[in-house]
C-alpha cells in the first residue's frame, strides 16, 4: 500500500458498488462506492446498515454466532450492540436476500455474493463470480416498468441464481469454508491471476496473526471514532502479527509457572520429610524381621481351625441324620393329624349344611303357606293379574302418602281422584254392557280346539265378545289362525315358543261391579280424609301411619308373591340337601376312627428318633463350645482369618490343652504386629507412606497389607538417592522457563518500544489541519513494567528453586493486575497494553501538548494512524481504493471537511458517510456526491416490509469535470438530455 495516486499502481484494490436486494430495510438498493458520497435520508431508514454491511464483505464468516465479536453491530441509540438473531434477520429477512459487492483489482472485475442458507441456522453462503455487476443486474432487479423504479424478479432464487452465475462463467466460485474465504479474500499473488482473481484486501502474510490483525483494523475502519481502548487493542493485534515467528507471541500463563514452581517446591519439601524420618524406618526395620520369624504361628492356628472345622462337620452331618429321621417321623405325625383335622372340618362342615338345609326347608315351608294363603283372597285370577293389582294398590297408597304430607300433593290428587271416580261409572256401565253381551264371548261361539291354543296365549282373548253372532269369514279367520298352533302335552307351540293350557273359566260380573263400586266407596272416603278443615285436619298423623303400615304389608305381599311360585321347589331341594349330607357324615366319622388308631402307632416311633437326635445335638455342642473360642481369637486377631495351612490337624489332637498353647503364642505375635502398625500409621500421617485405599486405617488390617506397606516404604527409603538426582534436573529445567520467561518480558516490552518509534517515523512529515507535529504514545500497564524490571534482577541459572521472594512478588502482581477474575491468569499483549494517546504541535509552538483534540480531529489523527497499521499489514506496493465509512458526516467540523476529503483521496479511500436530512448545503457540496436513499418506493416489492428503493446513480456538483468523468457510468444514460 503506497502513498502514490490511484492511477499510477499497477496494483490497485477497489471496491466499485454496493447492492443490497430485500436487505436491512430496503427492497433494491445500488451504491457506487468508488468516489467520496453521501448518503441522505430520514432517521431510522437504514442508512448505517448500508454503511456497515461491507464488514459482512470483507471478513471470513459464514454465520452471525458470536455476531458482537465477528462484526459488532451496535444500536448506536441505545448503546448496546445487537442479538445474533437480530443481526441476522435485518440482513436476511428472506430467501429473497442478496448482498453483492462489485470489486475491481489486477486480475479484472468480479462480484462477490451473499445469500441466505437454508441449511443451518444463522448461516449464509457466498458466490463469486468474474463479471461486472452491469451482467448480474436482470437477476435480482427489473429496470422496465413504467413508473422509473423497478420491479422485483418474480423467480429470484438461491437456484436460479446459482445456475444463472455458472453459465456466466466457470470460473465461479461457491464457498462458505472460512479457510478458503481467507485465501480468496487476502490472496497478495499479485503476478498470478487465477489465484488473486477474487482478492480484495491482499495480506503481506496469510497466516492467522495477519488476519486477525486485518479484522480489528477492518472493524477500526467502521469506528474511526473509537476510544483509546479500541485503538490499543488494534495496537496489540498488528505488534503480535509483526512478530517473525508465530511462536513468539507473547501468551505468558502465570497461573501454569506458578504451579510448577509450586509442585517442584512440595516434592523438595517431601523429600527433607522422608529423609528426616529415616531412624523411625530403622526401628521399624528390626521389628518387621522379628514379627516375620513369628508368623509361622498363623499357620499352626490355621491348622487346629481346619481340623476343629472337619471334626465339626463330622458331628453335624450325624446330627443331620438324627434330625431327619425324626423330622420325618414328626411329618407322618403331622400329616395324620392334619388329616384328622380335616375330617373334622369335614364333619363339621356338613353339619353346617344339615342346619343350612333344614333353615331352608322351614323358610320353604312358610313361603308357600303365605303365598297359598294370598292367592285364595283373589279367587281365580292369575298370579300376573294378583302381581298388577298388588302394584297398582302400592303405587296409589304412596301417592296418597305423598298427599297426605304435601298440600300441593293433595290437591293434585283429589283432582286425580274426581277423574278416577268418573273412569270406575264408566267401567261400571261398560260392566253392564258386556254383562248383557256375554253370550256371544268367543269361547261360547267357537270349538274348543280353537278356543284351547288362543285361551293358552291369553285368556281374555276368548272371553272377548263381538255382541252378535260371528260371520262365517270372522269364524274362518280366527279357525285359521288357531290352527297354526301345534298342541304337546302340556300346551301348545307357537312355532317355537312354548304356551301352558289354561282352563277356561266365566267372568264374574257381580264380583267386578262389587269391586267397581268398592273402589267408589275408597276414593269418596279419600277425598273425605284429604280435607283440611276439621276433625281431618287432626286425624292426618294417623293416616300417615296407617298408610306406611298399608305400604309395608303390600311389598311384603309383593315379595310373598314373587316367591311364592319357587316355594314347591325350594321344599324338594332343601329335603335333599340334608338327606345327602347325613349319609357323607357318616362315612366320615368312620374314617376318623380309623386315622386315630393310626395316630397312636405314629407316636410311638417319633419318640424314639428323639432320643437318638438329642444324644448326637449334644457331641456337636461341645465341639462348637470350642469352635467359639477361636472365634474369639480370630476377633481379636482378624488377620488370622486370612491364615492357611497344608493339612488339617487330626480330630483326636483337637483339645482345649493344644489351643491355649497356640494362644500364648499368638499374644506375642500380636504385639509385634501392634508395633509395626504403630510405625506405619505414623509415617502415614507424617505424609511419607502413602495409604489411598486406607487399608493400614482400619482396626485390624491383614498381613498382606502390613507387608505392601513395609515393602513401599523399603523402596522409599532404598531410592532416596535418585529421586534428589531427579528433582535437582527438574529445577534446573524450570529455571530455564524461568530464563525464558524473563527473556519474553523484557523482549516484548522492547518490541512495544521499538513498534512506538517505527509509528512515529511514520508520522514524520504528516499534518492534519493546523497540527504540523504528531506523536503516538502506547500505554502499558505501570505494573507489567515493574515486573519486567524485577525479572531482570534475578539469576535464573542454578540448580536451586529461586528465592520464594520472587515468586511472592509474581502473586502480588497478578492478584493486582487480574483482580479476582475467574479465567486463567494469562499476560498477553492486549492486556499490557492499557491505550495510545496523542502529543500534537500546533504551527509557531515550540512543544508537543498533551491536550485532547476534538472528536473530528482526533477520527482525523486516528485514520492516519489506521491507515499506518493497514500498510503493516497489507502487501507492500499495492494501492487500495476502498469506502471509509464515516457514519454521521455532520458531526464533524465542516473546517476539517476539505483536510478529511483531500486526505481521505491522497490515501486511496473514499468516503462512505450518511446524514440526515438536516446536513447542511456546505457539507454536502464538499462532499460533492449524494445520494437520497428515501425517495422511492416500488409498488412491486419482494416484501411488503420492504419497498425502498434505490438504484440511479448520485446527485451532486461536478466542479467543473466533465459530466461523464463525474458520474457512475453504469447510470449514464440517466443523464442525457430530454426534450420536454
Amino acid at each position: 500500500m503506497t502513498d502514490q495516486p490511484a492511477g499510477n499502481s499497477p496494483f490497485t484494490f477497489g471496491i466499485k458498488r454496493l447492492v443490497l436486494v430485500d436487505s436491512a430495510g430496503f427492497c433494491y438498493v445500488e451504491i457506487p462506492v468508488d468516489k467520496h458520497a453521501l448518503i441522505l435520508g430520514p432517521g431510522n431508514l437504514g442508512k448505517s446498515s448500508l454503511l456497515n454491511s461491507l464488514r459482512l464483505f470483507l471478513l471470513p464468516e459464514n454465520n452471525f454466532r458470536k455476531s458482537r465479536v465477528k462484526f459488532a453491530f451496535r444500536n448506536a441509540s441505545a448503546g448496546s450492540f445487537y442479538s445474533n438473531e437480530e443481526s441476522y434477520q435485518h440482513y436476511f429477512p428472506s430467501q429473497f436476500s442478496f448482498l453483492i459487492m462489485e470489486v475491481e483489482n489486477v486480475a479484472g472485475t468480479h462480484c462477490q455474493i451473499l445469500y441466505r442458507e437454508n441449511s443451518s441456522q444463522l448461516s449464509y453462503g457466498r458466490a463469486f463470480v468474474p463479471v461486472a455487476y452491469d451482467q448480474l443486474r436482470p437477476l435480482f432487479w427489473h429496470c422496465d416498468d413504467e413508473d422509473g423504479i423497478g420491479r422485483a424478479v418474480p423467480e429470484l432464487s438461491v437456484r436460479r441464481v446459482s445456475e444463472a452465475l455458472k453459465k456466466l462463467s466457470r470460473d465461479t466460485v461457491f464457498t462458505s469454508d472460512p479457510g478458503k474465504l481467507k485465501s480468496m479474500l487476502y490472496n497478495s499473488e499479485l503476478m498470478n491471476a487465477d489465484a488473486v482473481r477474487y482478492s480484495v484486501l491482499p495480506l503481506g502474510e496469510q497466516d492467522e496473526r495477519r488476519v486477525q490483525s486485518l479484522r480489528t483494523l477492518i472493524l477500526l475502519l467502521f469506528e474511526m471514532k473509537a476510544d483509546d481502548r479500541a485503538m490499543a487493542n488494534a495496537v496489540a493485534s498488528i505488534i503480535e502479527a509483526d512478530k517473525k515467528f508465530a511462536d513468539d507471541a507473547f501468551d505468558f500463563n502465570i497461573d501454569q509457572f506458578l504451579a510448577r514452581h509450586e509442585e517442584l517446591k512440595q516434592q523438595q519439601v517431601q523429600l527433607n520429610r522422608i529423609e528426616k524420618e529415616r531412624p523411625r524406618f530403622d526401628k521399624l526395620n528390626r521389628d518387621y524381621q522379628q514379627y516375620q520369624t513369628l508368623l509361622h504361628r498363623q499357620h499352626d492356628f490355621a491348622a487346629f481351625r481346619d481340623g476343629l472345622t472337619e471334626a465339626l462337620q463330622t458331628a453335624g452331618a450325624q446330627r443331620s441324620v438324627a434330625v431327619a429321621a425324626w423330622h420325618d417321623q414328626n411329618e407322618t405325625l403331622k400329616h395324620v393329624a392334619q388329616g384328622l383335622k380335616q375330617l373334622q372340618q369335614q364333619a363339621d362342615g356338613l353339619q353346617g349344611e344339615i342346619r343350612a338345609a333344614e333353615r331352608n326347608l322351614k323358610r320353604a315351608e312358610q313361603t308357600q303357606r303365605e303365598g297359598e294363603l294370598l292367592v285364595s283372597g283373589y279367587g281365580d285370577m292369575t298370579l300376573a293379574e294378583i302381581g298388577d293389582i298388588l302394584q297398582e294398590e302400592l303405587a296409589d297408597r304412596k301417592g296418597y302418602l305423598a298427599a297426605l304430607q304435601n298440600a300441593a300433593q293433595a290437591e293434585l290428587r283429589q283432582a286425580r281422584i274426581h277423574q278416577q271416580i268418573a273412569d270406575i261409572q264408566r267401567k261400571l256401565g261398560l260392566l253392564s254392557e258386556r254383562e248383557s253381551r256375554q253370550k256371544w264371548q268367543l269361547q261360547n261361539q267357537l270349538d274348543e280346539a280353537v278356543s284351547a291354543p288362543l285361551r293358552a296365549v291369553d285368556s281374555r282373548l276368548m272371553m272377548a265378545s263381538p255382541g252378535q253372532p260371528l260371520d262365517e269369514n270372522s269364524k274362518a279367520a280366527i279357525t285359521a289362525f288357531a290352527r297354526l298352533f301345534s298342541a304337546n302335552e302340556a300346551g301348545f307351540d307357537w312355532f317355537d315358543v312354548e304356551y301352558p293350557t289354561q282352563a277356561a273359566r266365566q267372568e264374574d260380573f257381580a264380583e267386578q261391579r262389587r269391586r267397581l263400586q268398592g273402589e267408589v266407596n275408597g276414593l269418596e272416603k279419600e277425598l273425605t280424609e284429604l280435607s283440611t278443615a276439621g276433625e281431618q285436619a287432626q286425624n292426618r298423623p294417623q293416616l300417615i301411619t296407617r298408610t306406611e303400615k298399608e305400604i309395608k304389608g303390600l311389598e311384603k305381599d309383593i315379595e310373598t308373591l314373587q316367591s311364592f311360585p319357587a316355594a314347591n321347589s325350594a321344599l324338594r331341594n332343601a329335603t335333599a340337601d340334608r338327606d345327602a349330607a347325613q349319609e357323607q357324615l357318616a362315612a366320615i366319622e368312620e374314617q376318623a376312627r380309623v386315622e386315630h388308631e393310626k395316630m397312636t402307632a405314629v407316636q410311638e416311633k417319633a419318640a424314639r428318633t428323639k432320643a437318638d437326635k438329642d444324644q448326637t445335638e449334644e457331641r456337636e455342642k461341645a465341639l462348637i463350645a470350642l469352635t467359639r473360642s477361636l472365634a474369639t481369637v480370630e476377633h481379636r486377631f482378624p488377620h488370622l482369618k486370612s491364615a492357611t495351612a497344608e493339612t488339617p490337624l487330626p480330630a483326636e489332637q483337637v483339645t482345649t490343652a493344644a489351643f491355649e498353647s497356640l494362644q500364648a503364642h499368638l499374644d506375642e505375635l500380636e504385639t509385634l504386629r501392634h508395633r509395626n502398625l504403630d510405625h506405619l500409621r505414623q509415617f502415614v500421617y507424617l505424609g511419607v507412606l502413602e495409604d489411598r485405599e486406607g487399608a493400614l486405617q482400619v482396626d485390624n488390617p491383614d498381613s498382606g497389607a502390613i507387608r505392601d506397606a513395609y515393602k513401599q516404604l523399603a523402596d522409599l527409603f532404598a531410592g532416596m538417592s535418585e529421586q534428589w538426582a531427579l528433582l535437582e534436573e527438574q529445577v534446573a529445567v524450570h529455571n530455564e522457563t524461568v530464563a525464558s520467561y524473563r527473556q519474553a518480558l523484557k523482549a516484548n516490552h522492547e518490541h512495544i518500544t521499538r513498534f512506538e518509534a517505527r509509528l512515529n517515523r511514520e508520522l514524520d512529515g504528516v499534518r492534519i489541519n493546523d497540527l504540523v507535529e504528531i506523536r503516538v504514545d502506547i500505554h502499558t500497564d505501570p505494573r507489567f513494567r515493574n515486573l519486567v524490571e524485577e525479572a531482570i534482577n534475578i539469576d535464573p541459572y542454578g540448580k536451586q528453586l529461586q528465592s520464594d521472594a520472587f515468586y511472592d512478588r509474581l502473586r502480588v502482581f497478578v492478584a493486582d493486575f487480574f483482580g479476582e477474575q475467574g479465567d486463567t491468569k494469562r499476560l498477553t499483549m492486549d492486556k499490557v497494553i492499557t491505550g495510545i494517546s496523542y502529543r500534537t504541535r500546533k504551527d509557531g509552538a515550540t512543544g508537543l501538548d498533551k491536550k485532547g483534540q476534538s472528536t473530528s480531529t482526533t477520527a482525523l489523527i486516528n485514520l492516519e494512524l489506521v491507515y499506518r497499521l493497514l500498510k503493516e499489514a497489507l502487501y507492500p506496493g499495492i494501492r487500495l481504493s476502498f469506502p471509509m465509512v464515516l457514519d454521521e458526516l455532520a458531526s464533524v467540523d465542516i473546517s476539517q471537511v476539505p483536510a478529511l476529503l483531500q486526505r481521505l483521496q491522497s490515501q486511496g479511500f473514499k468516503l462512505f458517510s450518511a446524514a440526515t436530512h438536516s446536513a447542511s448545503a456546505e457539507v454536502i457540496y464538499l462532499v460533492g456526491r449524494h445520494l437520497e436513499v428515501g425517495q422511492m418506493r416500488t409498488a412491486h416489492p419482494y416484501s411488503t416490509q420492504r419497498s425502498l428503493v434505490f438504484w440511479g446513480g448520485a446527485e451532486g456538483f461536478t466542479g467543473g469535470e466533465p459530466l461523464a468523468h463525474w458520474a457512475d457510468q453504469s447510470q449514464h444514460s440517466l443523464l442525457e438530455t430530454v426534450d420536454e
